[in-house]
């Protein structure tokens, strides 16, 4: 009987171990399983993030493309949607697009993907909207610091696996050109400017506005600002906290660049601003820098404010040396409008203004930045977003002629990778 107990014993001790055995098999084919339906998750989730990359790398190159073909000729004039009449205000979220005119006035187009050709700023019908300058760039919307739209174009392809023959959408792209030469640049070597001694001034008639903060930071340590490669790069200067934060930096994005540059005569300059712009802190920035100019009949800082306001606000109805809804075609224009003479307190006149710095001011810029959008789509689910890219440009039109025929060259200064926080 202890024999047989003994024997039974055994056998229940085997079954236990070869039932725990079992587990562990099952359990280890189980991770193996896991193990192997994670790394093909991830190596999916990676090819489906180089294929939105690839998207936005072509929603680059498409606006490059579109910058050279419509604003490489010397004649090409340059402004913001503002001054067709899109008024600053948070929901105007096409206001700061690039636009592109002839010498004559006639609109060319909308340097942003998805527009319509009518002139009118806004995004085609059926188009998504994607924003590529959102709150990371200019913080919450609000006038004056809008964001800023592009519209989505599909990315097709001739088959994918799975549907021999079938044309499919496999993601879709976006770009949008911003136009640098209508804000005041924080830096210009004194070698390049354009009116020799006088560089433009951002406004600072209060020293705890957003504005005043950055000219006391950028002013202060000048000396650092050759090194820098963007505007974004501003945020380095050593300063207080309490000086230079990211909210002044995000408040100054649509009114101020790092260096904007010209082309003119055969050589590069720097300090000059694109007058068609409908931003008031750049009007005000305008007078401000009128003020500094040699020989000019101070303006007082209420009207400095005031004026900058009223120029602002009254450009797109303007019909003085210029359409309504239009820009300004050239300097001389500007110089000969009600809009100018109208908004100058007495005694300073038309004349005395465009003498002291008609020259710092162009109707075309030669700087801008790119942003890119890409995204990737499931083939077996064309609503179904897997992965998105974001890149930036910054690019300069050169003095070298461009390939066939179209005007001078634009290169690529400064290229980054940008994250959804970054916009």
């Amino acid at each position: 009987m202890t024999h047989r107990a003994s024997r039974d014993r055994r056998a229940g001790f085997a079954l236990v171990l070869t039932l725990a055995l079992l587990v562990l098999l099952v359990l280890a084919l189980y991770a193996l399983s896991a193990l192997s339906r994670t790394g093909g998750q991830v190596a999916g989730s990676g090819a489906y993030q180089t294929q939105a990359r690839q998207h936005a790398l072509l929603a680059l190159d498409i606006g490059l493309g579109e910058l050279q073909r419509h604003a490489g000729d010397d004649t090409r004039i340059t402004g913001m949607a503002g001054v067709t009449g899109v008024a600053a205000n948070a929901s105007n979220s096409t206001r700061h697009w690039c636009g592109v005119w002839r010498s004559d006035g006639a609109f060319v187009g909308w340097l942003t993907s998805g527009a319509q050709t009518n002139g009118v700023a806004a995004v085609q019908n059926g188009l998504q909207a994607v924003e590529l300058v959102s709150a990371g760039s200019v913080g919450a919307a609000a006038a004056n610091s809008e964001h800023v739209i592009a519209g989505k174009l599909p990315v097709t392809v001739a088959e994918v696996p799975g549907a021999p023959g079938v044309a499919t959408t496999a993601g879709r792209y976006a770009y949008l050109v911003l136009d640098e030469g209508v804000k005041v640049s924080a830096y210009s070597p004194p070698a390049e400017l354009r009116l020799p001694g006088v560089p433009p001034l951002l406004t600072s008639t209060s020293a705890t506005s957003a504005q005043g903060k950055l000219r006391t930071a950028y002013g202060t340590y000048s000396a650092r600002l050759p090194a820098m490669l963007s505007y974004e790069q501003l945020s380095l200067l050593p300063t207080p906290l309490t000086a230079l934060t990211p909210s002044v930096l995000q408040d100054n994005f649509h009114h101020v660049t790092l260096t904007g540059r010209t082309v003119e005569g055969g050589r590069y300059y720097t300090g000059q601003i694109n007058l068609n712009t409908t931003s008031a802190i750049v009007w005000r920035s305008i007078l401000e820098t009128y003020n500094s100019a040699p020989g000019a009949t101070p303006l007082s800082s209420a009207n400095l404010t005031s004026r900058g306001n009223a120029i602002a606000n009254g450009f797109a109805a303007s019909n003085s040396g210029k359409s309504v809804n239009g820009p300004f075609t050239s300097v001389a224009a500007f110089g000969g409008s009600t809009l100018l003479s109208g908004n100058l307190p007495s005694p300073t006149t038309a004349a005395q203004f465009m003498s002291a710095i008609g020259t710092m001011l162009t109707v075309r810029s030669d700087t801008f930045r790119i942003r890119g959008y890409g995204e990737a789509l499931n083939p077996a689910d064309s609503t179904g977003i897997e992965a998105t890219a974001y890149c930036e440009a910054i690019v300069q039109r050169t003095l070298d002629p461009a390939p066939n025929g179209l005007g001078r060259r634009f290169v690529v200064l400064h290229f980054r990778w940008l994250g959804p926080t970054d916009l």
